[in-house]
């Protein structure tokens, strides 16, 4: 085919096609986008799967389907998403299932041919928030679900575990039977789709890149459903990625899947408090784990500190988790100390938990009279509770030492 792939610029945009059709739609985007057609080049998704991988100047891609499976071309796709490269596929197919199999797998989009240069551009362009995009799209509405992040205050209190079976309980059938949304803001290690044995939903990325083209199509094409009431969004950056890339569409995203689902559940790493503090001002509520340990108290002092500064309003709940046994301070005095209540505690169950590693299960399913799964159910309870959000939240008072 007359496609010249001998250039030594990598431009922004290159294409890889294998029919006539593919290579008209291929000039046009290119054209539209101001650049030259050495960057049309044969092979399709197939030969861009075989010789891009190595090759890092590139950045992204049209590469079309031609005779590929379905299940070969979103193996092509997730070989190129693992090197970093977004992918735009083209292909003959319009149907649903297509669509969602190949953004599932990682593709930015997907587009039957023939089909429009400016629609396929868009989604090359489209850039994360300005500054002022999440307020405006956080504005509340009525009608909406409620938002609950879920924090630890040090590494090993099983915060993740805990957004983990809230999520879980709040789709269950025999639980809250509502229509939930768990988002694994943790963009490092994506913990959440590993726990529970799932392929990561690389279409988060897309999403925090452009939230504003979010709606139930596309949250239905890139959600992992984990069950008929449950759907996942977890995923980890790739080699020259970083989370930072990526954090700034969080406080955009939430609104966008609180319109979607009855109750969204959002997993946070403690960082994105200082990095992103506008995320916690889209949620309802903020459940803080800390151990009855000195370190992890003084920890969530400091942390609810932040919170407050930020967001005074913000209704925080603590529960204490006694996974990490640590110096095993009184209830009362942990209390004391940060001045609010401890909604529950959650016991150490070393053998259920396991089990429920394991089984790849959250253990409120495995083992729902547990009473580990009666403390999740507590603080669900609590952080659901409408009553609780006209409670105004206490100020913290200043205090040389945390006990004593």
């Amino acid at each position: 085919m007359p496609f010249d792939t001998q250039d030594g610029v990598a431009p922004s945009l290159q294409a890889y096609v294998c029919s006539d059709t593919g290579a008209a739609t291929a000039r046009a985007v290119l054209a539209e986008s101001k650049q030259a057609a050495k960057a049309i080049h044969g092979g399709g998704l197939s030969g861009a799967a075989r010789l891009l991988p190595n090759a890092s100047r590139v950045k992204c891609i049209l590469a079309e389907m031609g005779q590929l499976s379905l299940d070969m071309a979103t193996e092509c796709v997730a070989e190129l998403t693992r090197a970093g490269i977004e992918v735009i596929v083209l292909g003959r197919v319009d149907d649903i299932a297509t669509y969602r199999a190949l953004r599932r797998a990682g593709a930015r989009d997907y587009f039957a041919l023939p089909a429009k240069a400016s629609d396929i551009l868009a989604a090359t362009t489209a850039t994360p928030p300005a500054v002022g995009l999440a307020a405006a799209v956080a504005e509340p509405q009525a009608q909406r679900g409620p938002a609950i992040g879920v924090i630890g205050c040090k590494g090993g209190t099983g915060a993740s575990l805990l957004a983990q079976n809230l999520a879980a309980h709040a789709s269950a059938s025999k639980g809250a039977a509502r229509n939930t949304a768990l988002l694994d803001a943790d963009l490092e290690f994506g913990s959440q789709a590993i726990d529970l044995d799932r392929d990561e939903t690389r279409g988060l990325f897309d999403a925090l890149r452009a939230p504003a083209r979010v709606d139930g199509t596309f949250i239905t094409a890139t959600m992992d459903q984990i069950s008929d009431t449950l759907s996942l969004y977890s995923g980890q950056v790739r080699r020259d990625q970083t989370a930072a890339d990526y954090e700034p569409g969080l406080a955009a995203l939430l609104p966008r899947l609180r319109d979607a689902f009855d109750t969204v559940i959002a997993d946070l790493p403690r960082g994105l408090v200082l990095r992103q503090p506008d995320v916690i001002g889209t949620l309802d509520r903020l459940v803080l784990v800390l151990p009855a340990g000195f370190a992890g108290v003084n920890a969530a002092s400091r942390l609810i500190g932040q919170v407050r500064a930020d967001h005074p309003d913000m209704p925080i709940l603590a529960v204490l988790s006694e996974t990490l046994k640590d110096a095993g301070i009184r209830h009362k005095d942990i209390a004391k100390a940060l001045d609010m209540p401890l909604t529950a505690i959650l016991p150490c169950c070393t053998s259920a938990l396991a089990k429920a590693h394991k089984a790849a299960r959250p253990l409120v399913t495995l083992q729902p009279r547990s009473p580990w799964a009666r403390a999740v159910r507590t603080v669900f309870d609590a952080a659901t509770d409408p009553a609780a959000a006209k409670a105004a939240p206490r100020k913290a008072t200043p205090r040389k030492r945390l006990f004593g």
